[in-house]
């Protein structure tokens, strides 16, 4: 990643450069759950006007200028590889990983920082609202203003990933084991085959003010839902001006969510929806 790539981030982020720290990590995730959303727009529109799913992959650079410019982010291989290499530019150390969800395997990406001889778990997917230290010999707790996270050890190199209040406590099983970019690098060009998740639903997910929006297109009738520590909250959205509402709340562009929504409910259980998306934009030159 270029240093002019970097600043642009940081100031999209709106965070200034700062020495590496674990009170500026978690600013610049504070800053990212807000700004970047976890969505499945982007590679549905990208998957749908590539052919070859070796060239759909958006890499680090491609991921922050759609950001910065369009409002997009990702789902969690693609995003976690996005701030994994922000973070190691801006000097941290550390590595990615690939975890388990409940029955499904290397399902779910995450990045372990070191810091000060500790280890802490960075997730801007899920999102988990802080990094949080963990420790293969005892239990650790971290409480957020939304969340209160628990790791626990329960063998060699996994943690169970808990969180409260939620109906679902266990968010997932943390997998220490560092992958590779080589072999991270397959993993994300593999999740664009017919067997990749989230490629024929649309799900988007963003921290706004003081609480997390979602929006999952398998829940009928649409329905934009909202969480906080004080509960659950749901608003449903008419059918006529989902996206027009979506693009509103999600600061994405109206055109690629329709599109997306209409790929999805068209065709659904099919990975093949022809060339009617228009492409994502390309990247600005950074030169």
């Amino acid at each position: 990643m270029k240093d002019m790539l970097a600043n642009a981030i940081l100031n999209y982020l709106e965070c200034p450069p700062h020495a590496p720290s674990l009170r500026y990590l978690n600013r610049l995730i504070n800053s990212c759950i807000r700004k970047v959303p976890w969505e499945s727009v982007s590679r549905i529109v990208k998957r749908h006007t590539t052919i070859n799913t070796r060239e759909c992959p958006r890499r680090p650079e491609e991921f922050w200028w759609n950001a910065i410019q369009y409002g997009f982010g990702g789902t969690c291989f693609e995003s976690s590889l996005a701030f994994y290499t922000l973070l190691m530019q801006l000097g941290y150390e550390g590595y990615l990983t690939v975890n388990d969800m409940g029955t499904s395997h290397a399902c779910h990406a995450a990045i372990v920082i070191l810091q000060s001889g500790e280890k802490y778990l960075v997730d801007i997917t899920i999102p988990v609202h802080a990094a949080i230290h963990f420790d293969r010999q005892r239990v650790t707790r971290r409480r957020t203003a939304f969340q209160d996270y628990t790791i626990r050890p329960v063998r060699e190199n996994a943690y169970e990933v808990e969180r409260s209040p939620h109906p679902n406590r266990n968010a997932f099983t943390l997998i220490d084991i560092p992958v590779g970019l080589p072999e991270y690098h397959t993993i994300v060009e593999n999740d664009y085959t017919d067997t990749g998740y989230f490629l024929k639903s649309v799900v988007m997910v963003k921290v706004i003010e003081n609480k997390t929006y979602r929006f999952f297109s398998d829940h009928k009738p649409y329905r934009l839902e909202s969480f906080s520590r004080a509960g659950k909250d749901e608003t449903f959205l008419p059918s006529s001006r989902v996206a027009q509402s979506l693009a509103r709340i999600f600061q994405m562009p109206q055109d690629k969510i329709a599109d997306a929504l209409s790929s999805v409910e068209e065709r659904p259980g099919t990975g093949d929806v022809g060339n009617e998306l228009q492409p994502l934009p390309l990247e600005p030159n950074p030169e």
